[in-house]
């Protein structure tokens, strides 16, 4: 309860909608579990626990945490003007295309495929600001 009670506040202080901080906030519960396991598989050089826990939990947090909130509390989906909502959707579903089909055919993660990884990624962020 403290911790809802605080991103309302901190969404009223900074005026910015409670919805955005708490992705951030949802996010940082989620992911700071899944770096201890990851860095603690890492030092033990359990690469293929670290690389299966990374992917895992990167499907199941952004698919099951964020649906199950619409699940018990939906909320309208507001579409901006300009289409901008609905180009960004589809290159979400374009980039998340690009990292499932290279999992499924090369069956391995090696530098290439992390290039081309962070590559989507930072073409995620830039669109954020150019479209």
């Amino acid at each position: 309860m403290a911790v809802v009670q605080s991103v309302i506040a901190l969404s009223t202080e900074l005026n910015i909608p409670e919805f955005f901080i708490s992705f951030f906030v949802v996010g940082l519960g989620t992911s700071i579990p899944e770096l201890v396991v990851d860095l603690t598989a890492i030092r033990k050089r359990q690469y293929e626990l670290a690389i299966g826990d990374i992917i895992g939990s990167c499907l199941v947090d952004a698919t099951v945490s964020l649906s199950i909130g619409q699940l018990f509390f939906p909320t309208a989906l507001f579409l901006e003007p300009s289409g901008r909502s609905v180009l960004l959707a589809f290159y979400a579903i374009f980039a998340c295309s690009i990292v499932i089909i290279m999992l499924a055919l090369r069956k391995t993660v090696d530098r290439k495929s992390g290039v081309i990884f962070i590559l989507v990624y930072s073409i995620s962020y830039s669109l954020l600001y150019v479209v």
